[in-house]
């Protein structure tokens, strides 16, 4: 079992490898960042999950609409890329972990798209409205986004009311 574990090992690590590669290669390498945690005013789309392809394609897609974009749980270490910084409507990340999403959701006023993690039921607190799923990720009665035409998450956002101001700017 010893030679099998090893292997696994060997395995994951490789697949790792593999994905730093692709991620490096296509958004640069991860620069040490302070990221904002709080909101900006105007209207908002919440990208949470770990699918930065999903995120890359929302950035291109809502560049000039005056929509704020915001990473969410596991998406977070993506503002420290440099291809992502390329667009200043990557405002920041908003909330935390997955297993806070039907507080930090319900709050958000605007646009959700969960792309590659847990979704707890978002029926439960009232933005299955608002809530897209894309990838692996689906849920009964929700949209599910394909081929990275997020037209749909666009319209919810513009239709939302956004964060009214800024907060107070706090930075991680």
């Amino acid at each position: 079992l010893l030679t099998e574990s090893l292997a696994i090992g060997a395995l994951n690590f490789r697949v790792m490898e593999l994905l730093d590669a692709a991620n490096t290669g296509r958004f640069g390498h991860p620069e040490v960042t302070m990221t904002r945690i709080s909101p900006v005013a105007g209207k908002a789309i919440l990208v949470s999950g770990h699918d930065m392809g999903d995120l890359e394609a929302i950035l291109q897609q809502t560049a000039g609409k005056g929509i704020n974009v915001y990473t969410h749980g596991e998406l977070l270490p993506a503002n420290a890329y440099p291809g992502f910084k390329a667009y200043p409507h990557l405002v920041g990340n908003y909330g935390g972990a997955w297993q806070d999403q039907m507080q930090e959701f319900a709050a958000f006023p605007g646009a959700i798209v969960v792309t590659s993690n847990c979704l707890i039921n978002p029926e439960l607190k009232g933005y299955a409205d608002r809530i897209f799923t894309s990838g692996p990720v689906g849920w009964k009665g929700l949209v599910h986004i394909e081929n990275h035409d997020f037209s749909p998450v666009i319209a919810a956002a513009l239709a939302q009311p956004g964060f009214a101001e800024d907060a107070e700017e706090k930075r991680i």
